[in-house]
């Protein structure tokens, strides 16, 4: 079936300032754009026509980094304790009357899983303990997971169903912390410290209701204008469940998979539906989180936090060693594998940068490999990567959301002002995508593109100014660059023809509207396949 869209401002996004006004969809591609003249010369009697009615076109936003299967979970199946900008948790109290409601709708939830809190939004500045939890329900496992899901609070029963009330009780890494009687207090810091609830949160139990929400967090994403969206470090058993979902028709995106090497997911996947499944470079984490105190910097944080005391000098730690990092990376480039290593701190990149140099199969090494969040990444280290190839994932919605705290708090205003250094990046020739690791933020790539144009934290301020990138170069980061970091930019990424006819249709043209209304703007329609997936 041919489709002919016409009397638009369409943005291929194959180059800067080529904007037609129509293009014609043959079945699942794009066969030609054009002006209105040059496209209806090639109608046929059967051409289904319509008018965009001036409106913009850009191709679908592709999900640089994020956990679906995560956020489908958090958002549709647990409680959203999101605090303050983005949620109205204000205080240990909302917190508590938040679980008490959920308790009271849902008396037989067990466990009660919250997910979003963030401590360091809070009026307390603080993580609920276990007693705070145990004031909920005694009788319940109560289990509140921070924002950045590098930390989490656990009421007395959670801790007694792992063990963890024993007195011979180990984590296997991160933290625990203890209250003046010497027991845990319901703090676990990181993720092998969290393994043991981690397991339960996710199980088959709870994995068998994602059918139930699956479709409606698909049209979530859909109306942000996500036509292909990311599992930043899965399995094959999400993969499992994600193909059925899009047999079903229930599943309407594209999906990157990313496995996670923590699951020894170095080998290829069975995909089945490769059209529509990709799969991306395998997953590796080297530090934790800034807003956690867990991201591992090379100078200390720029104050203590107020609870969870951390020594003089306190940098954060990395997960792994160097020689141990390089030992994996080598594993995985021996796969004929790209790589994406999750680090936040500069230390952690320096980690990063050392172990890739150190590979003895370095001339063996895919062209793109990526550092996920890459958040205080100093100028030296983006010249070392660019040599080395490998390429920023940045996440820029933490300027809203966190700018405040990182110029105040975590890392005082000179480095929050270099935080996502996106300009510094595009100066040398790195091509950058924008990510929402949902369910950390919520998937928004239109607030991406403002947050690094604008660098605007809550309070209204700047945050460095210097750092912020254009309009076009941002919206690059969140279509076609996102698509070429998985290598994916023959398919998808941009309007050009014989690829994908993934696009939607907009009420505004982020390029010529002011820049703040840029987030506000409304998604029309979402296409995928040349087939209408959603509309308003």
């Amino acid at each position: 079936m041919k489709q002919i869209f016409y009397n638009g401002q369409i943005v291929t996004m194959e180059q800067e300032g080529q904007t037609v006004s129509a293009m014609l969809v043959d079945g699942d591609k794009i066969a030609a754009l054009g002006s209105d003249a040059e496209i209806f010369a090639q109608k046929t009697d059967d051409s289904i026509c319509t008018d965009l009615g001036g409106k913009t076109v850009l191709p679908g936003f592709v999900d640089a980094h994020g956990h679906f299967q995560m956020n489908v979970m958090a958002r549709h199946l647990f409680i959203d304790a999101s605090c303050a900008p983005a949620g109205k948790v204000k205080s240990i109290g909302d917190l508590q009357q938040l679980l008490r409601d959920a308790i009271a709708e849902n008396p037989d939830k067990n466990p009660v899983i919250a997910f979003n809190f963030d401590d360091t939004l809070l009026e307390e500045y603080r993580m609920p303990e276990a007693k705070d939890l145990d004031a909920v329900s005694a009788e319940k496992s109560i289990m509140v997971v921070h924002a950045s899901i590098h930390m989490m609070a656990a009421n007395t029963k959670a801790m007694e169903s792992v063990g963890m009330l024993n007195p011979d009780y180990k984590p296997l890494g991160g933290n625990i912390y203890y209250d003046e009687a010497g027991m845990p207090n319901g703090i676990i810091e990181e993720t092998p410290a969290m393994m043991p609830f981690l397991m339960q949160i996710f199980s088959p139990e709870q994995m068998q209701k994602l059918p139930m929400v699956m479709g409606k967090a698909s049209d979530e994403y859909l109306s942000c204008g996500i036509t292909t969206v990311s599992e930043g470090g899965g399995d094959v058993a999400m993969l499992q469940l994600v193909e059925p979902m899009m047999q079903a028709g229930l599943l309407k995106t594209r999906y990157i998979l990313c496995c996670s090497e923590m699951n020894g997911q170095v080998s290829n996947p069975e995909i089945h539906i490769p059209d529509k499944i990709f799969e991306g470079p395998v997953k590796l984490i080297q530090d934790g989180s800034i807003q956690c105190y867990t991201a591992y910097l090379s100078a200390p944080y720029a104050t203590n936090h107020p609870v969870r005391v951390k020594p003089e000098g306190y940098c954060g730690f990395p997960h792994m060693t160097t020689e141990l990092l390089q030992q994996k990376l080598e594993t995985i480039i021996d796969a004929g594998k790209p790589f994406a290593i999750h680090a936040n701190g500069d230390a952690a990149i320096d980690t990063i940068i050392e172990a890739v140099s150190n590979c003895r199969n370095l001339a063996n090494i895919q062209p793109r490999n990526l550092i996920i969040h890459c958040q205080t990444v100093r100028e030296d280290q983006l010249d070392k990567m660019k040599a080395l190839s490998l390429y920023p994932s940045f996440f820029p919605a933490h300027i809203y959301v966190w700018g405040d705290r990182h110029a105040g708090n975590f890392l005082g205003a000179e480095r929050a002002a270099r935080i996502s250094p996106c300009a510094s990046a595009l100066n040398r020739g790195l091509r950058i995508s924008l990510h929402n690791d949902e369910p950390v933020t919520k998937p928004e790539p239109l607030g991406l593109v403002w947050n690094a144009v604008a660098r605007t934290p809550s309070s209204g301020s700047v945050l460095g100014a210097e750092q912020a990138i254009s309009v076009y170069d941002a919206l690059k980061a969140v279509t076609i660059d996102s698509a070429w970091q998985y290598g994916v930019e023959d398919r998808i990424g941009s309007l050009a023809p014989g690829k994908k006819a993934d696009f939607i249709v907009l009420a505004q043209n982020p390029l010529t509207c002011a820049v703040d209304e840029i987030p506000h703007i409304s998604i029309e329609q979402t296409w995928v396949d040349g087939k209408q997936v959603w509309h308003k």
